[in-house]
């Protein structure tokens, strides 16, 4: 798992390097907002999503016999740094008092307690559309086609159909304790698990994945969004705040239903590392090419934060 974490840790590296060079800043008018933005995105979080798309597709090259080259790497970091902004606009918007009003993100205080609510929301829009100009760009994913097709991937995703329309389904049902385990799963695969899933799809059209290898890719990844979330329900119910960086016991204070307070702690962990395991079982066949996808479905059930 050391081993894992540091690959993780190298990678989250090169996504802040990333961010940290293409993000806006400067002192105008509108370097409140620039600052706000930089101070979401960078330096903080695991980048796990943006994990998952560079070693998807050093998945896709190694199963195809091919060498990742450097153009196709850059353009993973890329597309993962890009995601990763879009995560972090729906964390900033999360926190804020109309949503699960949270005084913490990342160990430090969160977007609009450092800010202001007005800058938050303005942060979490300017991420938002500077992902989509990144994603867009040809001066970093050269293919117009790839760069159209992975705008609607990962719109279709983030949008009312995916994870927007989770999070609404979320605030409108915190306290109705009639939900049942199905109506969770649909939340939870729509807010958490849908940018997850994309993660995948968008690094298979970028490495020219043939139709089973991407539809295995999503799979796997759609078992690893749902036990992610899974294990985050699990560490609100009883982690560390210090080590999570964030408050724990928010579902329980704001009466969100979930995957612990539906199955109960022990039901809930075990379906957790069924999900993990049935997406290890997609891609363990192709051995020691799957190495670090294996590993991050394990470090997924297993982390403390």
């Amino acid at each position: 798992m050391i081993k894992f974490q540091n690959k993780l840790e190298k990678n989250s590296q090169q996504i802040e390097r990333f961010l940290d060079i293409n993000l806006p800043s400067g002192n105008g008018l509108s370097s409140k907002l620039f600052e706000a933005m930089r101070y979401s995105s960078i330096s903080g979080g695991k980048k796990i999503r943006a994990y998952l798309v560079l070693e998807t597709g050093r998945f896709i090259s190694a199963i195809n016999s091919k060498t990742l080259s450097k153009s196709k790497y850059n353009e993973l970091i890329a597309v993962g740094s890009a995601i990763e902004a879009i995560h972090s606009y729906s964390l900033i918007h999360d926190d804020l008092p109309a949503m699960d009003n949270s005084p913490v993100r990342r160990g430090k205080a969160a977007n609009h307690v450092k800010f202001d609510d007005h800058t938050a929301i303005l942060a979490g829009d300017g991420l938002l559309s500077w992902a989509f100009q990144i994603i867009g760009d040809s001066n970093f994913i050269s293919n117009s086609e790839k760069r159209s097709e992975i705008c609607f991937v990962l719109a279709k995703a983030i949008g009312p159909n995916g994870m927007v329309g989770g999070q609404q389904a979320d605030m409108d049902f915190t306290e109705n304790k009639s939900l049942d385990l199905n109506q969770i799963e649909w939340i939870q695969n729509h807010k958490t698990g849908a940018l997850i899933s994309c993660c995948a799809h968008v690094a298979s059209i970028l490495l020219n994945a043939n139709n089973n290898q991407k539809s295995n890719l999503i799979n796997y990844a759609n078992h690893i969004g749902l036990a992610f979330q899974i294990a985050d329900d699990l560490l609100d119910h009883d982690g560390n705040e210090d080590l999570m960086g964030k408050p724990a016991g928010q579902d329980t204070k704001n009466e969100t239903p979930n995957f612990v307070t539906i199955l109960g702690r022990a039901i809930a962990k075990k379906r957790a590392i069924e999900e993990s395991n049935k997406a290890i079982n997609l891609i363990q066949k192709f051995k020691q090419e799957s190495e670090n996808l294996v590993s991050l479905a394990k470090y997924t059930v297993n982390r403390n934060k």
